[in-house]
C-alpha cells in the first residue's frame, strides 16, 4: 500500500538528514517557547521538510528564510492546525458529558475533528507546494485530498500520531526529532499523492543525491 511506502520514505529521509532534522527540531521548540514565533517556526520547519520531500537541496537556512518571509501568513495556518482542534475537543467534551441527543452531537463533532486532522496535515505542505498560497485554496485542496484519498490520508495521520505517542514515551526524541519527523511525514504524504498526478518529482534512484 502506498501509505506504507511513504512512511518508509519518511524514516529513510530522517536517517539521511538526521543532524539537520535534530537542529531544526530544537529551533522549532525554541520558537514555540517564545510563543510569538511559534507559527513562523512551524512555517520554517515545513519548508525544510517540503524541500526534502521534493528531493531538493536543503539546509537550515531555509528554516530561517521561511519563518522570516512568511511571519504573518504563518499564523492563520498555525491557528487552524493547533487551536481549532482544541475548540472541537471542548465541544466533544461539552456535549459528551450530557445525555440524550447531545451525545449524538458529540459523535458528530468527533467526525468533524477527524476530518479536520486529516486535512490539517496538508495545510503547511500545500503552502510550500502550491504556486498560489492563498488560504482558501489551501483549505479547499486539503479538503479535496482528504475526501478523495480518505484511507491513505487517515493512515498517514495515524502514522504521525504513532510517532508522537512513541516520542512522548521515550521523552528525548520528543525534543530532538519529533517536530521535524511530523513535518516530514505531512510533506511526504502530500508529495506521495502528487507524484501519482505527475505534479511532484519521483524519488531519485540515488536517494542521497539532491537536486538544486
Amino acid at each position: 500500500m502506498k501509505a506504507f511506502r511513504v512512511m518508509g520514505r519518511v524514516l529513510k529521509a530522517t536517517y539521511d538528514e538526521l543532524f539537520l532534522l535534530v537542529w531544526v527540531s530544537v529551533l522549532w521548540w525554541l520558537g514555540v517557547l517564545l510563543i510569538v514565533t511559534a507559527a513562523p517556526a512551524t512555517m520554517g520547519i515545513n519548508q525544510v521538510a517540503n524541500r526534502i520531500a521534493n528531493y531538493k537541496r536543503v539546509d537550515s537556512s531555509f528554516f530561517w528564510a521561511g519563518g522570516k518571509q512568511y511571519f504573518w501568513r504563518s499564523w492563520p495556518l498555525f491557528l487552524l492546525n493547533f487551536l481549532l482542534p482544541l475548540g472541537i475537543v471542548f465541544n466533544i467534551w461539552f456535549y459528551g458529558v450530557n445525555s440524550g441527543w447531545m451525545r449524538v452531537v458529540a459523535v458528530l463533532w468527533v467526525w468533524v475533528l477527524i476530518l479536520l486532522l486529516m486535512m490539517g496535515q496538508y495545510f503547511f505542505p500545500l503552502f510550500w507546494q502550491q504556486d498560489d498560497r492563498g488560504l482558501i485554496l489551501i483549505l479547499r485542496n486539503a479538503l479535496l485530498l482528504a475526501l478523495r484519498y480518505p484511507l491513505y490520508t487517515f493512515l498517514m495521520l495515524f502514522f504521525q500520531i504513532a510517532l508522537l505517542v512513541i516520542s512522548v514515551a521515550l521523552a528525548v526524541p520528543l525534543f530532538l526529532l519529533t517536530p521535524a519527523m511530523l513535518a516530514l511525514s505531512a510533506n511526504f504524504a502530500l508529495t506521495g499523492l502528487l507524484q501519482e498526478m505527475g505534479m511532484a518529482p519521483q524519488p531519485p534512484e540515488s536517494y542521497g543525491k539532491r537536486g538544486k
